[in-house]
Formats: C-alpha cells, structure tokens, sequence
C-alpha cells in the first residue's frame, strides 16, 4: 500500500509542476502577445504619421525635429515619391529645385509624363545606397543619396547584372524645409 501512496504523491507532484507549467507559458504567450500588438500599434501609428493622416503642421515640426538626418532625408525622398505614387504631382513639383525644373521639366504636365511614366509604381522597393552630408550656412545642408529603385516583380538578375543606382540631392534649409532634384533618365 505504501508504493500506491507513494505513486500518487509522485503523479500530484508531477500533475501539479505540469500545471504550473502550463500556467507560465500561458501568461509568456499572454505577454508576447500583449508586446507584439503594442509593437505593430507604433508601427501603424509611424506609419500614418508618415503618410500624413490627421497631423497638424507642429506635430510634423516636432517629429521630424526629432528625427536623426539620416531619418529626415530618406523621409523626404519618400514623401517625393508617394505623392507621385497618389498622383499628387503638383506637391511633388513643388519640392524640386527651381533651377532643375527650368533645365528637366519647364512645366508640370511635362514633369508628370515622366513621372507617370519612370515614378509611378506601387510595386517600386527603394534602397538608400549611401547619403552623404555636404554643404555650409549659405547654401544649408545638402545631401547626396544613392537610392536603387527597383520593381518587386522584376525577373532575377543574372550574375553579371547590376541594378542602375539614381542620386537624389536634398538641400535642407530648415526642419521640413527642403528642395530637391534626381537623376533624370534620357528619353530614348
């Protein structure tokens, strides 16, 4: 009889480190959870941030005051392109530097052909190969940007194929104060 008793101490003890097992990867799964969604909620919120849902002008300031340059730089190069992306050319056009302007695009219809036609993609990826800060007090801060835009639908390519970079220069004369050009591709 006292083995029996002896078993059924062993398999209350092994019954009850099992629950309390069981209790903490509940609570683990409960708190992992919890971070995730706080995590993906800041994500959104950054997310509509960036896109501009319901800020106002000093909340803007104030974020972007915030930013590291880096930030700040590959933040306007991605405003440029989803305003061309929603077809908002004309906010577009207005960023870019006047003296570009006069030599690429005179006019915004002729701006917009070649965005629509080089710019415009929901299925563009963007990597920022390199920025580099130039520039002083008189001209402000002007940044050089490697980007390669590419398609994410684009055929693989093979091994001695290279993806064509583009730069794009941002002088930055204050907070959200900026202009900008890029490299333009010939018309063929």
């Amino acid at each position: 009889m006292s083995t029996i008793k002896k078993k059924k101490q062993n398999n209350k003890k092994y019954i009850t480190i099992m629950i309390i097992s069981f209790i903490i990867m509940i609570v683990a799964i409960i708190l992992i959870v919890k971070m995730a969604t706080k995590s993906e909620k800041k994500e959104n919120s950054a997310i509509a941030n960036s896109s501009g849902y319901e800020e106002t002008e000093e909340n803007i300031e104030e974020e972007i005051k915030s930013m590291s340059e880096t930030r700040r730089i590959k933040r306007y190069i991605g405003i440029f392109l989803q305003n061309i992306e929603d077809g908002k050319y004309q906010e577009a056009y207005d960023v870019l530097n006047e003296e570009f302007k006069l030599n690429y695009f005179p006019t915004i219809e002729s701006f917009t052909e070649y965005a629509q036609k080089h710019l415009d993609s929901t299925t563009f990826a963007i990597t920022y190969d390199n920025i580099e800060r130039l520039g002083n007090n008189k001209t402000g801060n002007m940044y050089t940007v490697q980007v390669t835009i590419t398609d994410i639908f684009q055929p693989k390519l093979e091994e001695d194929e290279k993806l064509e970079s583009s730069y794009f220069v941002v002088i930055e004369y204050d907070y959200n104060d900026y202009e900008m050009s890029f490299s333009v591709e010939d018309e063929e």
